[in-house]
């Protein structure tokens, strides 16, 4: 707390022993074993999506080598360059609607040694791999709290806020999911990198000084998220800095110089992004960012604020995303206007507000996704404690003691907040750790299981439609993880929602429209960037079959394609799967100058009885 503020008042009605609990300095240690506890059902979800990729690079398994690098190249999954991309592509991996020439490199070399370390020690064990999440989500957790107790004091306020964090259910797709270890190593260190710079500007620590913009650059290299760090930095310099705001500003020099030193060793290793669908780089394309900025920041704060997830963006059409974006700005007005009397009076709360909207703004580069939240819940739940220390005492100030009437409005607002993040939230977290990408049993379907027989391995894996094109292509890695035949080739030709329409043109030929088009969803835009879209008459040749471009959407989008194989559709050299139902089965062509359509049964899909 900064210097000469009283504590805030205990809230009337508190139990002493809860109160007594939350000034503890165990506090850190009850947060992170609470964290870990309502996380432990992420040791039963095993490997999905990137921890497979991870795993072949890893294990630097036999005929991926080459192609998708060495163990320290494991988050580089786009290289810029078109002949290693044209040759994943032609092997199946990534789908034939890919740009060739899309970069996505990101330098994570801390957090890699932490995937070594279990590939080193427990290869085969995805549970020892999740324990190690949950290690880190532990250690965030803790600093966290330690934070709380520095900028709040030792009161029941930096208790809750802690508490908070703990329980958040935005903390379960982060946990849940091996590969997105990276943000809550980079928050570890971003966050302890926080402390050491308020002992140094409060405490006069020469160490903590030094000891600060290394930690800033360990932030940063576990993940470029780490430069949520920054909007902490930049909101105490503006309003806690015992100096004042200018001094504040310009003792942040060290940390200039951190990040400049690490952008440049980042551009000079090569990693960065460049015309990656779903995500924009601020830094060289700043007008597309700002763009995306404007309906993306008030979602994804949307998302820290309420029980409505962020990713409910991604699948939601234009009309309702800008809907969703309007109803996003007036809740965050709302909530502003509730919070502004705390706000104009109470520097603390300034400082956790600011840096909660500064931190995300950078991940507003990529769509809105709860697991994207980490650094902005530091400031989030500090703000929202301290909302609460007013609310529920009775109007206290928390600066001054004088008693403040609260509105109605506010009064419930917080209530709401309550349900919000006291309730509902820690109910939830569980729940997303278990399933982080969404209900379990979905996603499970989402991948090809089907059958294929021990003769795939000379054979060409044709899947005409697929729910998640980009879960389908990793079944090259999903059986080379369990051991079984790698198809020699895989080829998935459309998208399966909300149907698909596959018409025979002659012996080797398919015209396939899908209704709304091609690189119509977020994961299948992953892998083109709407400015280098597929024209009229483009084709893509890979082995064994030459894809056409034959209509275009009215904006621009492929509507249809044709796929002209080099031998007869019913060649045993084909191997055929559609998806219906709820699974992945054999599929037979057409015959010549017939059509068939597949619709997507959602209540198939989604049902957690059926298949």
């Amino acid at each position: 707390m900064t210097s000469g503020e009283p504590a805030p008042r205990e809230r009337r009605g508190l139990p002493a022993w809860f109160g007594s609990l939350l000034r503890s300095r165990y506090v850190p240690l009850v947060a992170a074993s609470l964290a870990a506890l309502l996380a432990l059902p992420s040791l039963g979800v095993g490997w999905m999506i990137d921890d497979y990729w991870h795993r072949a690079v890893l294990l630097e398994r036999p005929g991926f080598r080459e192609l998708l690098g060495s163990p320290s190249e494991m988050f580089r999954f786009f290289r810029g360059d078109p002949e290693r991309t044209g040759r994943i592509m032609d092997l199946g991996l990534f789908p034939w609607w890919t740009d060739p020439g899309l970069k996505g490199e990101f330098l994570q070399a801390l957090t890699v040694l932490t995937h070594r370390l279990d590939y080193a020690l427990w290869p085969d064990s995805p549970v020892l791999m999740h324990a190690q999440n949950l290690f880190w989500l532990g250690a965030a957790v803790a600093v966290a709290a330690l934070f709380y107790r520095r900028m709040l004091g030792a009161t029941w306020v930096a208790g809750v806020a802690a508490l908070l964090f703990a329980v958040d259910d935005a903390r379960g797709p982060t946990v849940g999911f091996v590969a997105n270890r990276n943000v809550l190593i980079a928050a570890t260190f971003g966050v302890s990198g926080l402390i050491a710079h308020d002992q140094w500007r409060r405490d006069g620590s020469r160490p903590s000084a030094w000891l600060a913009p290394l930690l800033l650059l360990a932030a940063l290299f576990s993940k470029e998220e780490g430069i949520g760090t920054c909007a902490y930095l930049v909101a105490y310099g503006m309003f806690v800095d015992p100096s004042g705001w200018r001094r504040g500003l310009l003792r942040l020099w060290p940390y200039a110089v951190a990040v400049v030193g690490w952008a440049v060793l980042r551009a000079s290793w090569g990693y960065g992004v460049r015309d990656l669908g779903i995500y924009i780089d601020p830094l060289t394309d700043a007008g597309r960012f700002l763009s995306a900025l404007v309906w993306r920041l008030p979602i994804l704060l949307l998302g820290q604020w309420t029980p409505i997830p962020a990713e409910i963006s991604a699948v939601l059409p234009p009309p309702l995303l800008t809907v969703l974006s309007w109803l996003a700005a007036g809740f965050l007005l709302l909530l502003l206007l509730a919070m502004g009397p705390l706000l104009r009076r109470d520097p603390v709360a300034r400082f956790f507000a600011a840096g909660m909207f500064l931190a995300a703004v950078p991940v507003c580069a990529t769509l809105p996704m709860d697991r994207l939240l980490t650094f902005a819940g530091v400031g989030a739940f500090g703000l929202l404690a301290r909302f609460w220390a007013v609310v529920f005492s009775d109007g206290a100030d928390t600066t001054t003691g004088a008693r403040r009437r609260i509105p109605p409005p506010t009064r419930a607002l917080a209530w709401f907040l309550v349900g919000v993040h006291a309730v509902i939230a820690p109910i939830m977290l569980p729940l997303r750790a278990a399933s982080p990408l969404g209900p379990r049993w979905v996603e499970r379907r989402l991948y090809v299981r089907a059958p294929l027989g021990p003769s795939i391995g000379d054979r060409t894996l044709v899947v005409v439609n697929a729910p998640s094109v980009a879960h389908a292509t990793y079944v090259i890695l999903l059986r080379d993880a369990m051991r079984q035949p790698v198809p020699r080739y895989t080829r998935v030709l459309a998208p399966a929602i909300p149907s698909v329409t596959i018409r025979r043109l002659d012996e080797r030929t398919l015209a396939i429209r899908p209704r709304g088009g091609y690189l119509r969803f977020a994961l299948d835009r992953v892998f083109r960037s709407e400015r280098r879209p597929l024209a009229l008459g483009d084709q893509v040749k890979l082995t064994g079959m030459t894809v056409t471009i034959t209509e275009l959407t009215a904006d621009g989008r492929p509507a249809e394609a044709t796929f002209a194989f080099d031998v007869p559709l019913e060649s045993p050299s084909l191997e055929w799967l559609c998806f219906r139902g709820n699974r992945f089965e054999p599929f037979v062509p057409p015959d010549v100058g017939r059509e068939v359509e597949i619709d997507l049964d959602y209540r198939a899909v989604l049902s957690p009885f059926r298949g």
